[in-house]
Parts: structure tokens; C-alpha cells; sequence
């Protein structure tokens, strides 16, 4: 899995979670339709997003840049 840097629109919660709204991967716009699992490690904070061609996405950031893995692919990305 390769982190690319990207664009990501969030809001966050009072307790400083953020929620990602959309997710800018290979020049598109995606919105995201659902959130997984978050986490905060020593280099900052994880979400698990699903948008809505079925890819799941894991944003990174570290406070001040945002990164994206794709971590599953439905099958007819295959």
C-alpha cells in the first residue's frame, strides 16, 4: 500500500477527530459515503473511508498534510 499525498475535505468533531467529507484521488473528486475505523498513531491520525464506487480509502494526516491508500477494491475494479 502506497500513501499518495491528496486533498482531503473534513470537518472535525470538538474532540478533534476528523471527518472526511470527499477525497481528490487521480485528479477526481470523490465523495465519501461512509467512515470505519479511525486511529491516532505516533505520525498522526487514520480513518478508514468508503466512497461510492465501492473503494475504501485509508486517510492520513498528520495536521497539516493529507494522504490516501486504497486498501480494498470492489471486484469490478479487477
Amino acid at each position: 500500500m502506497k500513501f499518495r499525498v491528496t486533498t482531503v475535505e473534513a470537518t472535525f468533531t470538538p474532540d478533534g477527530w476528523p471527518v472526511p467529507r470527499s477525497v481528490t484521488w487521480e485528479g477526481a473528486r470523490l465523495p465519501i459515503v461512509d467512515t470505519g475505523r479511525r486511529w491516532r498513531a505516533a505520525d498522526g491520525v487514520h480513518v478508514l473511508a468508503l466512497v461510492a464506487d465501492g473503494r475504501v480509502f485509508e486517510l492520513h494526516t498528520n495536521g497539516s498534510l493529507w494522504r490516501a491508500a486504497v486498501v480494498s477494491t470492489p471486484p469490478h475494479f479487477a
